[in-house]
């Protein structure tokens, strides 16, 4: 199921931020799909094993970002799956600095590789 996130089209920058919880060693991919296309306008790899921001700008102007498609796409494992038994990993969008809405994939850590696949359909309101 794909999650809709209406944002202000005269409003501020758009951002997308990722979490990763549950003592997960996490890589992900995030691409960001133009609407009612194939061209990726952003592809961006990353992990949780750093100082650097999981997070970024979704690029200006603001109204070209309706119909705009969010993809995250992670690898995980579980450092811990005996004590820590929960991960959450989540795609939040920010709108000058405000939460619009975020989704989420919670479960089970097996102490196996797993995967998590998130997509936010942006949406002017």
């Amino acid at each position: 199921m794909i999650k809709t996130i209406k944002f202000d089209p005269n409003g501020g920058d758009l951002k997308v931020v990722f979490t990763f919880e549950g003592l997960i060693v996490a890589s992900y991919a995030y691409t960001l799909w133009e609407a009612n296309s194939n061209n990726q306008l952003i592809y961006e790899k990353g992990n949780n094993q750093n100082p650097d921001d999981d997070s970024y700008t979704i690029p200006p102007p603001v109204i070209d970002s309706d119909g705009r498609l969010v993809q995250l796409r992670t690898e995980f494992k579980a450092l811990d799956p005996e004590n820590i038994k929960q991960y959450t990993i989540t795609a939040e969008i920010f709108q000058a600095g405000q939460s619009l809405g975020k989704d989420q994939d919670t479960g089970e850590n097996t102490g196996k590789s797993q995967g998590s696949l998130i997509f936010i359909l942006l949406s002017k309101q």
